[in-house]
């Protein structure tokens, strides 16, 4: 018999490492963490115990960067028709600083939620929340200075999300510039951001779902003497923390540290911290060969944005040619304006695929070896959970269970076996076929619907009308 909270699952296909088990039994003790895993039925649980998961299941993917509060400006920040200004990263900024500094915290929160959800329903079951929305809209600290931190926390704990919270250090504009008026939420003193991450670490102490980060936000947005300095201190005081940081979004960034600080801003990083597989370099889309060569070395992981990257007109990171060399990857969904595992896997191979010329994108381990969307798929998972540094990214015993079911009813999954199955689901038109979602032992969505979805949904309504007529 099962003991309180235990569960044990029988798949009609379950995704492991080295490929799949059909059947394949899955136990799961009381904190959600994964016991055993086997092709045959567990020893000591009951028939009557076993909960029959009809499907593809597969690990839950870790979203490795995300700005919630962005989701409620999806459709509100295209260039207008009538602009004369050379529209890029750089003009869509201003519309999203407009949009950040009219938010509150239950605002925040609301949107937070609604993101946090979408993304479960998506597949997507851990979050990296790059979180730099700190302070009051006129700049000043709430009372509590992590006060927009902790409606985060209250956000994914709505949904159930896992979550590794990265608050961000920004205390400047650019290399030796002030701090502009637009960035008056963002900014935090270095002392005010090493206490928050203190009580941040008090907050998430214990927690099987939430773990904390630290995030200096850029090279062009935290002081070198701060990167070596508090950031360094910071994880040296935190061992186990993930660091992350945006490196090499636009040229115009890598231009402003060759001008200033005579390197690139990977090869500036790499050469004055201390880079390990701890880090995760956001974007790197302009890093060059050689900083590339030394991201994989030292183990650092690519996070890629590949619909917020296209949307922003960013560019293209060389993927074929990082794998190559033993680079590790992630994907991550940024502005949060499309919330989908599919669709960012799929836009990975389509630009990939243009640039290349070529349909096999990353190289081949072995011959016969595993399909495109496999393998897209699982270096994705295996570079998420190395982001993330949270015990995800595999069902094996030790693992968190975390994960979701593809229903092999849906129209695009239709005659597809396991070893087809991710590229029915990647290379294909959206679909429903995300079923159930299980986050840490616990049902998240069941039939394609989350408890509180009702709920969430109406706040996020009402905030967002409230905005637009605003």
């Amino acid at each position: 018999m099962l003991s309180r909270g235990e569960r044990c699952f029988r798949a009609t296909h379950l995704h492991q490492p080295g490929g799949w088990l059909s059947p394949g039994y899955l136990a799961v003790d009381g904190s959600g963490i994964i016991t055993a895993v086997s092709g045959e039925p567990i020893e000591g649980r009951d028939t009557g115990d076993v909960e029959m998961l009809d499907g593809f299941v597969v690990p839950g993917m870790p979203n490795l960067h995300s700005h919630a509060h962005q989701r409620g400006l999806s459709g509100r920040s295209e260039p207008p028709t009538d602009s004369t200004a050379e529209e890029s990263f750089w003009t869509w900024r201003e519309r999203m600083y407009a949009f950040a500094n009219r938010i509150s915290p239950e605002d925040f929160e609301a949107i937070a939620a609604q993101a946090f959800l979408e993304m479960a329903r998506a597949g997507y079951t851990t979050t990296g929340e790059f979180h730099y929305l700190h302070n009051a809209p006129d700049g000043s600290l709430y009372d509590d200075p992590a006060e927009m931190a902790r409606r985060v926390l209250a956000a994914a704990e709505q949904v159930g999300m896992g979550l590794t919270l990265l608050p961000v250090l920004y205390t400047r504009a650019g290399i030796g510039r002030p701090p502009e008026a637009e960035q008056r939420r963002f900014i935090l003193d270095a002392d005010r951001y090493a206490g928050m991450i203190a009580s941040l670490s008090a907050d998430v102490a214990g927690s099987s779902l939430t773990s904390l980060g630290i995030a200096p936000h850029s090279i062009r947005a935290v002081d070198g003497a701060e990167l070596t300095g508090v950031v360094a201190d910071l994880a040296q005081a935190y061992p186990d923390a993930p660091m992350h940081l945006h490196v090499s979004e636009q040229m115009r960034e890598v231009n402003e540290c060759l001008a200033t600080l005579g390197a690139r801003p990977a090869e500036w990083l790499l050469a004055n911290l201390d880079i390990n597989e701890r880090w995760t370099f956001i974007h790197s889309t302009y890093c060059d060969s050689d900083e590339r060569r030394d991201m994989q070395r030292r183990g650092v992981v690519a996070g890629l944005c590949p619909t917020t990257e296209a949307g922003l007109g960013d560019g293209i990171f060389p993927l074929g040619d990082f794998v190559a060399g033993g680079g590790l990857w992630g994907i991550g969904t940024d502005s949060d304006y499309v919330l989908s595992v599919a669709e960012e896997l799929r836009l990975m191979a389509f630009v990939q695929r243009l640039t290349s010329l070529n349909l096999n994108i990353l190289p081949r381990r072995s011959p016969g070896g595993a399909q495109p969307g496999q393998q897209l798929f699982d270096q994705a998972l295996s570079g998420g959970a190395r982001s993330l540094r949270q015990p995800i990214g595999a069902l094996t015993p030790g693992k968190r269970a975390d994960f979701f079911v593809l229903d092999p009813d849906d129209p695009k999954l239709v005659g597809h076996g396991p070893q087809t199955v991710l590229d029915g689901w990647i290379f294909s038109s959206p679909s429903t076929a995300v079923r159930d979602v299980v986050i840490g032992g616990r049902d998240v969505v069941r039939d394609r619907h989350h408890p509180h979805e009702n709920a969430i949904f109406e706040r996020y309504r009402a905030v967002m009308t409230r905005l637009a007529e605003g």
